[in-house]
């Protein structure tokens, strides 16, 4: 009996042990297949920012080049980081990335009695990553890598604070130093860690101000007074400084201009700017019509007679000839996007604008008319309101993230088409006055009252005998003047503002406040009609 009790009392601490065993060989296995989950993640994102900087290495060069990823991004095999390295040479020199060039540069790369191209895998998995660059599993075309930049430096970024808290905890627990002093230094760690790695790349003062003397003697050397992209406007320009790489919004009311100030602007930056890139968004108009006042407004032609020249006309048809030719000749640099093959989304937009100036590698300015067209997710459970305030931050943002030009229009409600816009027109909608950079108000007195002063008789033209003046109030500008007025001629037939010269300004617009006096005087508002607070349809 006493036997039989001494070897039950031994079975539980035998099946414990054995428990115990088998607890740690899962743990163990576990540890081991998150490792080799670790490593192969790690494999497989630098193998896909290598398969795509081969396949594609104008656009994935440029993208690793703008977020500074370099060798040090890659944590996997030594192999990759000699591959990368060698890519990455190649494109800061200006030299063709293919395969015989690439060969040629690891050659040139030694360690002891091995060249580069032993060191990367040998000449098949050079050609491999060439010829079949996403022939390995899990690996495709990527038209942005900047989602695997974040991820692959998110990894890292764990990974050196792993080690880091690890280390400073083992000092903790055995040096001599004070434990306050060493989780100070622990904290100046990771602070410098997360700056330099998951805050992105941070530039100093330092490199601002060397950023605005480049600018600056660029400016100098091209003998032009303000800093931004040039027009056929030079006193607007120089109220604005040049349209820079900021987000401007014109607006007015139904029927001022806008679609023709937009077209008028697409055409004058890609003719005025011999490096730039110009996407038109032509969301009120559809290609056909934006193409025609282009050329109408290139060549001086009526526009009528640029989509239907059905009976030809001597002295415009070696005009529209022309016109023809001239746009053509913009067509590598103006490109024209309408809604001919669907709804345009923002998502759509902020791709296009990226991919156009990664393949340009130059400026690019970006015109959207109009804003409130662009679709978004889940508008329907927005209000108008809500809608165009998304849609002014996300158009700031967009502007800086990418560095372009970008200029919107947006109509105005109804109700004020009747008079001239202010500045508190937009206070219900609060994104589009305080978002854009600078924000102008077209307005032509003509479509109001046939009897205003802002009229002008030209005897003998082919377009009208009356020239309407149309004006545009600067009403926000973050970097120059407000609330001053420019004025333009408006030819319908040629889709054409010209403005008005200097002394032409001045004395319109002593003409307003003269008028705006006198209506004060006879008991009138400035505008001339009751301002409605009550919300418009737009």
């Amino acid at each position: 009996m006493p036997t039989k009790k001494r070897r039950t009392e031994k079975q539980p601490k035998s099946r414990r042990a054995e428990a115990t065993r088998t607890s740690s060989e899962k743990n163990s296995q576990r540890l081991k297949t998150e490792l080799e989950e670790y490593l192969h993640q790690i494999a497989l994102d630098e193998e896909r920012i290598l398969a795509n900087l081969t396949f594609d290495p104008v656009i994935i060069g440029r993208q690793l080049s703008e977020n500074h990823f370099c060798v040090a991004d890659f944590q996997g095999t030594e192999a990759n980081r000699i591959l990368l390295g060698a890519m990455l040479e190649m494109l800061e020199d200006n030299a063709t990335l293919n395969l015989s060039g690439l060969i040629d540069k690891l050659r040139y790369t030694r360690q002891g009695n091995r060249d580069g191209v032993e060191l990367v895998g040998g000449i098949e998995r050079i050609k491999n990553l060439f010829l079949s660059p996403f022939m390995v599993p899990g690996v495709s075309m990527l038209e942005d890598v900047e989602p695997l930049i974040e991820r692959i430096r998110d990894r890292n970024i764990r990974s050196s604070a792993h080690r880091n808290m690890i280390m400073y905890s083992e000092k903790i627990m055995s040096d001599d130093k004070d434990a306050y002093e060493t989780i100070s230094n622990c904290i100046q760690e990771l602070r410098t860690l997360f700056l330099h790695g998951s805050a992105g790349y941070l530039r100093g003062i330092e490199s601002h101000i060397e950023e605005m003397r480049e600018m600056v003697d660029a400016n100098r050397a091209q003998k032009r007074s303000y800093l931004g992209l040039n027009t056929d406007f030079p006193i607007l320009m120089e109220r604005l400084s040049g349209f820079q790489k900021e987000f401007y919004l014109i607006t007015g009311g139904v029927g001022m201009g806008k679609s023709t100030f937009a077209t008028q602007m697409a055409w004058d930056l890609t003719a005025m700017n011999p490096e730039l890139t110009v996407i038109y968004f032509s969301l009120d108009l559809n290609r056909i019509d934006a193409t025609a006042k282009i050329v109408a407004h290139a060549a001086e032609v009526p526009i009528d007679y640029v989509k239907n020249p059905y009976v030809a006309r001597i002295d415009l048809e070696e005009k529209r000839k022309k016109g023809l030719q001239m746009v053509s000749e913009m067509s590598s640099r103006l490109f024209l996007v309408d809604e001919s093959s669907g709804r345009v989304f923002l998502d759509d937009i902020k791709k296009y604008v990226k991919r156009t100036r990664l393949e340009r590698g130059g400026d690019v300015a970006v015109i959207i008319d109009p804003l409130f067209k662009i679709q978004i997710r889940n508008q329907h459970k927005m209000s108008f309101s809500e809608k165009c305030n998304f849609l002014a931050a996300e158009l700031k943002s967009l502007s800086a993230v990418e560095g372009v030009t970008l200029i919107a229009t947006a109509g105005l409600p109804k109700a004020i088409s009747s008079r001239r816009p202010v500045k508190e027109d937009l206070e219900e909608i609060m994104g589009l006055l305080y978002d854009p950079y600078a924000v102008f108000f077209l307005y032509s007195d003509y479509l109001n009252n046939f009897d205003t002063p802002f009229l002008e008789w030209e005897w003998g033209k082919e377009d009208s005998f009356m020239i309407p003046i149309s004006e545009a109030l600067i009403a926000k500008n973050k970097m120059g003047s407000i609330n001053s007025r420019i004025f333009f001629r408006f030819f319908e037939s040629f889709s054409r503002f010209k403005e008005c010269a200097p002394q032409e300004v001045e004395n319109y617009t002593a003409m307003i406040e003269n008028l705006e006096k006198f209506k004060g005087q006879s008991g009138g508002s400035p505008n001339g009609q009751k301002c409605s607070s009550r919300p418009e349809e737009f």
